[in-house]
């Protein structure tokens, strides 16, 4: 597959690293966000989203194919689902761990050796994070809360970040079994 536009190849590693670098620029945003308050994090928290969702779509467009395509979809679907269902942005330690564990998960279900397909999990769990929130707002006949979460700036890097050392981890024993 080809990304034309964006001159970019699901064979490049580029193609994921843009990707992981528009998840990280993202997650800066919205920390940012939550760091300033008021009207400007009303404008950078939406800003941050959409760039994490389209960061998000070019990984999973852009990742290369691996040795079991099928298990590690199932295992980074499953992982985004799970953690946007039971896993509240507030605490940072349980972040770390449950992402962590999440992204190296994704590296083993796939048998990536690069250990990119960790990055899924956090791509995956926004969007989940995001249809639950607006299902809570229209069972609540409330509205959707534009203002970054109630959280520390650092929480959203540290997603990425656990996410990403655990998959480079895991990825290094999937290379060494081979």
């Amino acid at each position: 597959m080809t990304l034309k536009p964006l001159r970019l190849s699901r064979n490049d590693p580029t193609a994921w690293r843009t990707a992981a670098a528009g998840l990280v620029l993202s997650a800066a945003i919205v920390g940012l966000a939550i760091v300033v308050g008021g009207t400007t994090a009303r404008l950078l928290n939406p800003i941050g989203a959409v760039l994490w969702l389209v960061s998000g779509v070019l990984l999973a467009v852009s990742l290369s194919a691996v040795q079991r395509n099928m298990f590690g979809w199932a295992a980074a679907i499953a992982s985004g689902f799970i953690l946007g269902a039971l896993v509240r942005p507030g605490g940072l330690i349980e972040v770390i761990l449950w992402f962590a564990l999440a992204g190296a998960v994704v590296v083993f279900a796939a048998g990536d050796r690069a250990g990119a397909w960790a990055l899924l999990v956090p791509a995956i769990y926004l969007p989940v994070h995001l249809l639950i929130g607006i299902g809570r707002a229209i069972l609540r006949n409330g509205g959707m809360r534009t203002d970054p979460p109630p959280t520390a700036a650092i929480v959203p890097l540290a997603m990425l970040l656990a996410a990403a050392a655990a998959g480079a981890l895991a990825a290094a024993v999937v290379r060494r079994g081979r």
